[in-house]
């Protein structure tokens, strides 16, 4: 045996093994951060899709709407904020299919955002789509004349400052080609919304933007403001 051949120690191997399993400790802890941001990256994403996703379906149920300022009638389209979300009724023709009349209510139910459509000539059928997770619901009406309406909230949703926001362009014309007035000041004896020309004829107001803001189960909160359809 060669009495001059060197090795490691005992003390040096412990040595290079406590080094070895503190650069895996920090290595893994590392590992494990990168996968964290990973996941959350990965679900603010598809928050953000799904947001998305809504918004768009919102914009096409209010882009379907022809909302006029003619004697409503049972078939006329319409609009309106309802005890449980938003109901949208209007005759949809933008598909491969013959034009059919639609009725889309939109309802926060518990923590889940559901879509529910019924259609012409089966309305006892309604087509329900997923549940979308959403804490809150908030919806505002543009009416002209008449201005915003005051916002009508679901669930729990996180209320945030409001910028109300005006159309651009001319007033609406009435049928005699008469600009609609704005409503009386409150205390004018008139009741609000419900604003008079001239000559004393009342005028109907027409729904002309929708403000939806939705709080995600992060409790964030989106919102959007989309124009109606229709002929004015």
């Amino acid at each position: 045996m060669n009495k001059n051949a060197k090795g490691f120690t005992l003390l040096e191997v412990l040595i290079a093994l406590g080094i070895v399993s503190v650069i895996s400790i920090l290595s893994w802890q590392g590992l494990q951060e990168v996968l964290r941001s990973a996941n959350r990256v990965t679900e603010v994403d598809e928050q953000i899709q799904t947001v998305a996703a809504v918004f768009s379906q919102f914009e096409k149920d209010l882009g379907a709407l022809e909302l006029t300022l003619d004697t409503p009638t049972p078939e006329s389209d319409l609009i309106e904020v309802t005890g449980n979300g938003l109901l949208i009724q209007f005759t949809q023709r933008n598909t491969s299919e013959p034009a059919y009349r639609e009725r889309v209510e939109w309802v926060l139910d518990g923590t889940n955002l559901l879509r529910i459509a019924r259609r012409q000539p089966n309305p006892e059928q309604p087509s329900i789509s997923d549940p979308i997770a959403t804490r809150g619901l908030q919806v505002r009406l543009l009416r002209e004349p008449g201005g915003w309406s005051s916002p009508v909230t679901f669930g729990n949703h996180v209320v945030q400052e409001r910028t109300d926001l005006e159309l651009q362009g001319p007033a609406l014309q009435l049928n005699s080609g008469t600009p609609a007035q704005r409503p009386p000041e409150s205390g004018e004896g008139e009741t609000p919304g419900t604003p008079e020309t001239t000559e004393g004829q009342a005028v109907r107001s027409l729904v002309r933007a929708v403000e939806i803001s939705l709080t995600q189960p992060n409790n964030q909160v989106v919102t959007q403001v989309f124009l109606t359809g229709g002929v004015y």
